[in-house]
């Protein structure tokens, strides 16, 4: 199974009686959500932890550029997909909330595919 295509949806979430967060914002919840598919037609959604404030801005972007390094993967090999992310990409390796919250975004959306491709509850692939 490879790794065909990768989504990064915002989720419109802007209240009009919102004024901003003071720094230009009109939404202070943005939910950041991946879907990653495969050419198995198994999907796997993940969830990067930046909705409040700007930090969703950030995860976009960094969800977009790996995005681009796991095309072509094995979603079943998700602790592969996870080192390379942290060890051979610029971002990976300086670190931070935003990388950590895409890295772990794309984890979760690998376990779901994992969970989905044995028929099997991932909190029993987990142990």
């Amino acid at each position: 199974m490879k790794i065909t295509s990768v989504d990064v949806m915002k989720i419109p979430s802007e209240d009009p009686s919102f004024s901003g967060n003071g720094q230009g914002s009109k939404e202070d919840w943005c939910p950041l959500v991946i879907r990653i598919n495969t050419d198995e037609k198994i999907s796997g959604f993940g969830e990067a932890g930046l909705a409040y404030g700007k930090g969703w801005r950030g995860g976009f972007g960094m969800l977009q550029d790996f995005s681009e390094v796991i095309i072509g993967e094995d979603p079943l090999n998700n602790e592969k997909i996870w080192n390379k992310l942290l060890t051979s990409t610029y971002w990976g390796i300086a670190g931070g909330v935003v990388v950590n919250a895409a890295i772990s975004a794309i984890d979760i959306a690998l376990w779901d595919i994992k969970g989905k491709y044995y028929n099997t509850p991932v909190y029993e692939l987990l142990g």
